[in-house]
């Protein structure tokens, strides 16, 4: 093959694969997961309305147990999915689990082992370090083992209820949360204390509270738990643009991580050299 056609050829390659390349790093997939009291089921939500794209199907055990999933996580250094169940769950309250988003399959790790709480949401920071916000006894931030599933108080929040419970960390190591249907604001990784910034709006009705947070980029969004749920995006100082009524009872929301654009290069470069020297040796 003559150099001309041979650099047409990879000027193709490029072109497609940066295309793709564009397609997947915009485009982001938004996890729910239901629990509020009923059983768990998991789903594909649309991040621009709220509605459900696709029902995954049931998050139950290789026993066929159920689990309700009141808080949803990616890990962001190896794509698993985790999961708080509620303590209503009859075969593994209060505990850690994985969760395979493409069938909903939930495997158990561990109970949380911190009294009566579980956990209302969960989050990862950048370094892979899971947390989570106590259900009961105050809104307290918890770091966990993703090995057991045991939960170690880091401080009091200064809250002495919780009524909500989201947690989200920003890429630059905020934790943000929603501790109680009035309250909006941060918590402090190292003594787990708790500074308010506004009291959100909530378009679900008066009284109900943000059960889950996830950054997608540095957007931050949230659900609403009430009947039906809303799907919200919050910024930095507490205001909320409701984005439109979600799948009822959905208490925990999670962005899939997706590939880094330097990676996804990288391999596209190696598989073309590759292409090129096969062409080549014809």
């Amino acid at each position: 093959m003559k150099r001309s056609k041979l650099s047409h050829l990879l000027s193709v390659i490029c072109a497609t694969g940066c295309f793709g390349i564009a397609s997947r790093v915009e485009a982001s997939t938004l996890y729910g997961s239901t629990s509020a009291g009923g059983p768990g089921e998991l789903y594909l939500l649309d991040p621009a309305t709220g509605a459900a794209l696709q029902d995954i199907g049931a998050l139950n055990d290789t026993l066929g147990h159920n689990h309700p999933i009141t808080g949803l996580a990616f890990d962001p250094l190896n794509g698993i999915l985790y999961g708080s169940t509620g303590g209503s769950d009859t075969f593994a309250p209060k505990s850690l689990v994985t969760i395979d988003p493409v069938t909903g399959l939930v495997t158990v790790v561990g109970a949380f082992n911190h009294g009566t709480a579980t956990m209302s949401d969960l989050a990862f920071d950048q370094a892979g370090n899971l947390f989570g916000i106590g259900s009961s006894g105050g809104p307290n931030l918890y770091s966990i083992n993703l090995s057991t599933g045991q939960a170690t108080g880091i401080g009091s929040s200064g809250l002495s209820g919780t009524s909500g419970g989201g947690l989200a960390i920003s890429s630059d190591g905020i934790y943000y949360g929603t501790p109680t249907s009035s309250r909006f604001g941060t918590y402090d990784p190292n003594s787990g204390a708790f500074s308010f910034i506004a009291s959100p709006a909530t378009p679900a009705g008066p009284g109900t509270g943000y059960a889950a947070l996830s950054f997608d980029g540095n957007t931050l969004y949230g659900i609403d738990l009430g009947t039906p749920t809303h799907l919200v995006t919050i910024d930095p100082m507490g205001n909320v643009t409701d984005l439109g009524t979600s799948v009822a009872s959905i208490d925990g929301i999670a962005f899939q991580p997706v590939p880094e654009p330097g990676t996804l290069t990288l391999l596209l470069g190696i598989g073309a050299l590759g292409l090129f020297a096969k062409v080549r040796r014809k």
